[in-house]
């Protein structure tokens, strides 16, 4: 069985496909490209240099061979290598905002801060202001400028709108990874065996899914006797359009994404739930209720929650990533060729929309007197070589032999006893995924599909990961036209702070109100008024004033 965190480091790590679900190719077919292949020279620095950082561990970061967190294949490598010496001035546990909450007691008492710090895009928000106004980051555009390799440089370039994610008052002041700009981008995941039973075709359409929903909690479809299925596995608990078990395809039918900020037709930024279609989508949506094709007790699922309905085989459908065809399915007791992706289907006027994935899902910030990011573009540099395939990559096998791979009668395995790939998180910079725009060619994913295996690292993904995987992500694409990314990414504004948890709380309360059946649909219309007097009015003036500072 493949784990969780292979699977969520592999989605990391990888690109998309195209937008077409492919068939089988016996023809060889000229291999991806990375637009500038060759790393700049490493250079080895002499004396060391050292950099400290704060690492937040996650449970299953588990070392072996008596390593440590500071001597172990990765420190090694760095030192080694390019004599950079990584020490660990914090270590925290990665739960309960461990690091969030590291930083925010640092600065208070005016500690001083690691050389280097990595945030999630969900703490930048918050933090990004208070490192700004302690004075103790750098603003790092005249060193990119100055250390950034060619193939670096231009990696951003083409992908400009990533560095808005951690700009403030005109400035950078972080080094964001970029996502793959679409790993996260959601599908439709059915269970195939059930539609084979009852003679049905996947949905194209809202109302063909309605059929579907309908024969799924009233057909039997798990032979048991019982009208004991369900529909649509949904998760209400935190937002009806987060990660995963949204209901993204039914918002995007009726044209707007909610829980966002959208551009809208004026060229100006508006929070996409007060927007008209919503109000529809959520009546449609307690409708579904009412007939029985929702758990009833969705609102107090979570994603992971709801992800666990879906594959303990109570509900026939769920809305989530392409990768999910690795974490969580490869893990259902169902067992193999009972799940299948497939496309989002059309609303009432052939209109099809979905959330779209972040630009980065974190950045790194430097201390404002730390003077070797000459060593942090060369390190940025050797592992970022490995994300645009690379062939003269040091990570061309995986990132340390005996933990993601080994070298058997000269060939690097990946399936061996205590294989995993969380030796990736010890690395002290990990520049994201491959970036839109940088690989010429067919995607990694559909080359290994069509069995088309090659080089080290479409071996490497064809030994850890499944067909299953592989075509979700492939589906995954053929929709990337419909995607909807959030286009506010900047630090909370002013009034966020005070007023974004009650707007919040008042959206989520009403939402589920109104799908439970417990207000009417009209209800919509009277959030729509209290959320612009309580702050709703002032934060939209705010983002679209910084949304015109970073244009």
């Amino acid at each position: 069985m493949l784990h969780k965190h292979k699977f969520i480091k592999t989605k990391l790590l990888i690109s998309l496909a195209i937008a077409t679900l492919p068939g089988c190719q016996s023809e060889p077919v000229p291999q991806a490209v990375s637009v500038e292949s060759k790393a700049q020279k490493a250079v080895k620095f002499n004396p060391p240099v050292v950099i400290t950082t704060a690492k937040a561990l996650r449970d299953y970061d588990k070392l072996k061979y008596n390593d440590t967190t500071e001597n172990n294949p990765i420190t090694r490598w760095a030192k080694d290598r390019l004599g950079i010496i990584q020490k660990n001035k914090w270590i925290v546990t990665d739960q309960n905002a461990a690091l969030a909450t590291k930083i925010k007691l640092a600065l208070s008492g005016g500690d001083e801060l690691p050389d280097v710090l990595f945030l999630t895009n969900h703490d930048i928000p918050e933090l990004l202001g208070d490192l700004v106004d302690s004075g103790q980051i750098m603003n790092v555009e005249e060193a990119f400028e100055a250390y950034a390799p060619k193939r670096v440089k231009e990696a951003y370039e083409k992908n400009k709108d990533v560095w808005k994610t951690v700009s403030l008052q005109g400035k950078a002041w972080g080094l964001p990874q970029i996502s793959d700009g679409k790993v996260g981008d959601p599908i439709l995941w059915i269970r195939q065996d059930w539609l084979d039973k009852l003679h049905l075709l996947p949905p194209t359409t809202l109302d063909e899914l309605e059929t579907v929903m309908d024969a799924f909690i009233n057909g039997d479809p798990d032979g048991n006797g019982k009208k004991d299925t369900i529909g649509l596995a949904l998760a209400g608990k935190n937002s009806l359009n987060n990660w995963m078990g949204n209901v993204s395809f039914l918002f995007g039918a009726y044209g707007d994404q909610p829980d966002q900020w959208n551009r809208m037709k004026d060229g100006k930024l508006a929070y996409g739930s007060i927007q008209p279609g919503v109000k529809p989508a959520l009546a449609r949506l307690a409708d579904w209720y009412e007939k029985g094709y929702l758990d009833p007790d969705f609102g107090t699922h979570d994603e992971q929650q709801a992800a666990a309905v879906f594959t303990s085989g109570a509900a026939g459908i769920i809305s989530g990533p392409g990768w999910m065809g690795g974490w969580p399915l490869s893990e259902s007791p169902l067992g193999p060729g009972v799940f299948k992706p497939i496309p989002y289907p059309a609303g009432p006027d052939g209109k099809i929309g979905r959330l779209g994935s972040r630009l980065s899902y974190g950045s790194y910030f430097f201390r404002k007197d730390f003077s070797h990011m000459d060593a942090v573009f060369a390190y940025w540099d050797q592992v970022y070589g490995s994300l645009i395939e690379d062939p003269e990559s040091d990570f061309v096998n995986g990132y340390a032999e005996g933990y993601d791979y080994i070298i058997k009668d000269g060939q690097a395995i990946y399936d061996f006893p205590g294989s995993g790939s969380t030796i990736s998180n010890f690395l002290l910079f990990g520049p994201g995924s491959a970036p839109p725009m940088v690989i010429s060619g067919d995607s990694i994913e559909q080359r290994v599909f069509q069995g088309r295996i090659h080089s080290p690292y479409e071996k490497k993904l064809a030994a850890t990961t499944s067909r299953l995987f592989l075509e979700g992500r492939i589906v995954g694409d053929i929709q990337a036209a419909y995607s909807q990314k959030n286009e506010f990414v900047g630090p909370n504004t002013p009034s966020m702070a005070s007023r974004w948890p009650l707007l919040k709380k008042l959206e989520k309360e009403t939402f589920l109100k109104i799908v439970y059946g417990k207000a009417s649909i009209d209800s919509f219309d009277v959030f729509l008024g209290q959320w612009s007097e309580q702050g709703g009015n002032q934060i939209t003036d705010e983002v679209n004033q910084w949304d015109l500072t970073t244009r």
